[in-house]
């Protein structure tokens, strides 16, 4: 693992009702349907954040490599090469962490599709659900506008997959203080 961050140790709840949430992050090779993720992030409703590094050769045909997203997250293949780890052991672990939890949420469409696509090469299915974050808060009746300010608010994204989750994570935390009605809290 290779980091972890107490960001809170205040459960996240949805209104009366024990809702247990997660936010996970991807960076990836590029933006293009040849793209495959090269990182993965999630931040816990208990406040603890972590992340991995995925091994590219550890998946079918995941050549494509966008210098341009290189220099965005920083992250060379050769590094992923030589310490990430195995789509596979990725999988289990983020079973393992996430199978509990009643909803995860991601900020991008994106995100679903890293996440095809890594349970696909490894042959696996999630233990979890991925929600996009603005829908799910829709769906529950929550102020998706609140949740993007205080994205915002944040400042840019750090384009770390562990960083940016806890960035979705606080956004999440921030937007129940302005919310009417429902509280996240």
């Amino acid at each position: 693992m290779d980091s972890i961050k107490t960001i809170s140790s205040n459960p996240l709840k949805v209104s009366q009702e024990a809702t247990k949430l997660a936010t996970l992050d991807f960076e990836a090779s590029g933006l293009a349907q040849e793209s495959y993720p090269i990182e993965v992030g999630v931040c816990l409703q208990e406040g603890d954040a972590t992340s991995f590094l995925i091994n590219p050769l550890t998946a079918d045909s995941w050549v494509h490599w966008d210098p341009e997203a290189e220099s965005i997250h920083q992250i060379a293949r050769a590094d992923l090469e030589s310490q990430g780890e195995d789509v596979t052991t990725v999988c289990q672990q983020l079973n393992q962490l996430l199978g509990d939890y009643d909803a995860v949420l991601c900020d991008s469409h994106w995100d679903l599709f890293w996440l095809g696509r890594l349970y696909r090469a490894a042959h696996m299915r999630p233990s979890f659900t991925l929600f996009d974050v603005s829908n799910w808060l829709a769906q529950h009746q929550y102020d998706v506008a609140a949740y993007e300010a205080g994205f915002v608010s944040l400042g840019p994204a750090k384009h770390r997959a562990a960083d940016d989750a806890v960035q979705i994570f606080q956004a999440l935390k921030l937007s129940q203080l302005g919310a009417s009605g429902n509280s996240l809290a």
